[in-house]
């Protein structure tokens, strides 16, 4: 593919002896020219590897060997292949080291454009191949994941839709799910409901949802963790969770 390389002085050469394991996928917050802007200033402190804006336009602005400053954060993360460190308890090796980040035009609450789903997914794909990364949701997560204090990149974005498209295989649905037949089910939060990887709380959400927002289900279980003696949980088509008592 071919990308705009717009060079940002904020990285680190090399990777420390790691090499990229996954991608994350991040939203700007902003435009793609912001974005370009930003990271080209050494008071910003930060960086992505790669930027795709609302038209699917590519800009790239550290090298895959070179280590982006985007992901380098860490609390409560819920995703799986975070790696520790060896000898601090509760403390992780900097995520930056081994990981490929890619920055979204918009917001967390805007929808993503037909390009802008063409270009990462084909993205995505390039990468994968050259660094041999699984294509599934352990090895393309979203920066919430792993930095649990920010939505980033949002709930617009079908994450199980870019790896689809990339090549990889839709997330398989566990048997114990009940699946809706004929119509698609809707339920609207009554307070803030949070997006889980699993029908339990043992893992930090993916992403919060305010009060009076509908979400649509394709399944649902009846034997979820067991929350004020309600153990009903809705499955989205996206592979991920909410609680049914937090809906109406």
């Amino acid at each position: 593919m071919s990308a705009l390389f717009i060079k940002s002085p904020n990285f680190t050469q090399g990777r420390k002896g790691f090499k990229p394991i996954a991608i994350v996928i991040h939203i700007m917050e902003g435009t793609l020219d912001g974005t370009d802007s930003w990271f080209g200033s050494r008071s910003s402190n930060v960086s992505a590897h790669y930027g795709i804006g609302k038209n699917g336009e590519l800009h790239q602005y550290v090298k895959e060997e070179d280590t982006a400053w985007h992901a380098g954060r860490v609390d409560h993360p819920s995703w799986k292949l975070i790696k520790p460190a060896e000898d601090e308890a509760g403390m992780y090796i900097n995520p930056n080291y081994y990981t490929i980040g890619i920055e979204h035009e918009g917001s967390e609450d805007t929808d993503w454009t037909e390009e802008m789903y063409a270009t990462s997914s084909n993205l995505i794909a390039a990468i994968a191949q050259r660094w041999d990364i699984t294509l599934d949701r352990d090895h393309v997560v979203g920066h919430h994941e792993i930095y649990s204090l920010k939505d980033c990149p949002g709930t617009k974005v079908d994450l199980n839709r870019l790896i689809a498209q990339a090549g990889g295989a839709p997330p398989a649905v566990p048997e114990w799910v009940v699946i809706k037949t004929g119509v698609t089910g809707k339920a609207t939060t009554k307070n803030n409901v949070n997006i889980r990887r699993d029908p339990s709380t043992r893992m930090a959400p993916l992403a919060s949802v305010p009060p009076g927002i509908q979400l649509a289900y394709d399944g649902y279980t009846e034997v979820g963790q067991s929350i004020d003696g309600n153990s009903k949980w809705y499955y989205t088509d996206e592979g991920n969770w909410f609680w049914s008592g937090t809906m109406k």
